[in-house]
């Protein structure tokens, strides 16, 4: 049944490839593999080299994009049905498989958006996969070093991919301090595999170093609490309204495991899962005291939760529970997936209605100007979809809100400032013209399309903006 529910979601989702609309940050990391650099204002470059090659494989299309969540969901599951053959039965790592695979969060965090969280959920499975290999084989041998090693090329992998796998690194050093696995903090290997961590992670380190530490400053500070609040509200208000709804099910394994945590010394593999789990919980709940929390960051989580729970189906009678748990996931994963493409659209997301408004804006006027800017990086997302995907720029005497577009447009903001670009089109969601036109002779509005939906009309402002 396991490869049955699985070929038949990945043909849906391959199925949808080609006209799939992603999240808007999907687009804006499509721009960073145009930009291929170290690292990014955002956070570290892993998904732009991703998108980069799929992009030469598919060209710069939505079916591009999809890929690069599709394939990496795919490889992800593979890696946890092989963790999962290490201490279970066939049977209970298909169902260990299929609860990652159809958590709906999975869905929304890894197929309706190409983000950072593609590469940083692979690797983060990998690293438990490696690590689980390293307790299984014998202590000192050739394999356990072999996969010490390997430890660390995945965790240097995972922080290239996303600056959160530092929880997955603490959750380690949590296992290993509570176990006998303690001997690694005099082992030569052990601190070897970090500096090859470290040596992986080192392009992130040098573009931070080179740009005054503006990505690591940056992820200190976006999510940071505008005001200080009673530290049990925020913990309180954390688990009720981000934890809870975004793993509601999937916390059970931990529930169970917290509940007989003594029975697990006997089984290290089920015990690093529940250290994983634990360590990952109490991590976010005290991020929240000072920080905003978003629900996608919940998806590693899954991982170790869903070995869990193939555990508990094959040490006890969870067969019926557990497998209408994953055909119900299997259906809302369905719903989520199918949304907002040509045929169906249950809940229209911002992105759909952009795509259209662009398209329209294609067979309005299919030719462009040279240069096409806008005023703020989120803006500059949403002309992925113009004609012949032009290089696209940000305007920063206009807004703040540049991100890596800072970088990117420099020649470009000179060149407005002294005039010397005769011709460009101004595209925006909100209507700057007042600080465009200072740098203009003159601009000019154009008619743009627009989209009704639900009573409303979406319009975008578009101007042609020339110098003498």
């Amino acid at each position: 049944m396991s490869y049955v529910m699985m070929f038949f979601y990945f043909g849906v989702l391959l199925l949808l490839a080609p006209a799939q609309i992603l999240s808007f940050d999907s687009y804006y990391y499509w721009e960073w593999s145009r930009h291929l650099d170290l690292s990014y204002y955002d956070g570290p470059p892993m998904i732009a080299y991703f998108i980069k090659l799929s992009t030469l494989l598919f060209g710069d299309t939505l079916l591009a994009l999809n890929m690069v969540g599709i394939s990496g969901v795919a490889i992800t599951a593979w890696i946890i049905y092989k963790t999962a053959r290490l201490f279970l039965n066939e049977e209970a790592s298909g169902i260990a498989t299929l609860l990652w695979l159809f958590a709906p969060l999975n869905t929304l965090d890894l197929l309706k958006q190409t983000t950072y969280d593609v590469p940083y959920i692979l690797f983060w499975a990998l690293t438990v996969y490696c690590v689980a290999n390293f307790i299984q084989a014998q202590k000192l041998s050739a394999q356990s070093i072999k996969w010490l090693y390997w430890s660390g090329v995945s965790v240097g992998c995972m922080m290239l991919s996303k600056y959160s796998g530092i929880i997955l690194v603490l959750a380690l050093f949590v296992f290993i301090v509570a176990t006998p696995y303690r001997y690694l903090f005099r082992n030569r290997h052990f601190y070897l595999s970090l500096l090859l961590s470290l040596i992986i992670f080192s392009p992130v380190i040098v573009w931070n170093a080179a740009h005054n530490w503006q990505s690591f400053l940056f992820q200190l500070a976006t999510h940071a609490r505008p005001s200080i609040i009673d530290p049990w509200a925020a913990m309180n208000h954390a688990f009720l309204h981000v934890i809870l709804p975004s793993l509601n099910f999937m916390l059970l394994p931990l529930v169970l495991g917290l509940r007989s945590m003594a029975n697990y010394r006997k089984t290290p593999i089920p015990y690093l899962c529940l250290i994983i789990c634990t360590t990952f919980v109490v991590f976010y709940l005290l991020y929240s005291i000072k920080n905003v929390m978003v629900g996608n960051w919940m998806s590693p989580y899954l991982i170790s939760a869903a070995l869990l729970g193939g555990y508990y189906f094959q040490m006890y009678d969870y067969r019926k529970s557990t497998l209408l748990l994953i055909v119900v996931s299997a259906i809302i994963s369905l719903v989520i997936a199918t949304n907002n493409t040509p045929r169906i659209s249950f809940i229209i997301a911002k992105g759909y209605i952009y795509h259209h408004l662009i398209q329209r804006f294609n067979a309005y006027y299919p030719q462009l100007p040279q240069f096409v800017f806008t005023t703020t990086w989120s803006d500059a997302r949403m002309l992925f979809f113009l004609k012949n995907k032009p290089a696209v720029y940000t305007l920063d005497r206009c807004s703040t809100q540049q991100n890596e577009y800072a970088f990117w447009s420099q020649a470009f903001v000179k060149s407005v400032a002294d005039k010397s670009i005769k011709e460009a089109l101004y595209v925006d969601r909100a209507n700057h013209i007042d600080c465009v036109e200072q740098y203009f002779d003159q601009c000019i509005q154009l008619s743009p399309p627009t989209y009704h939906f639900k009573g409303k009309d979406y319009a975008i402002y578009a101007y042609k903006c020339t110098n003498k």
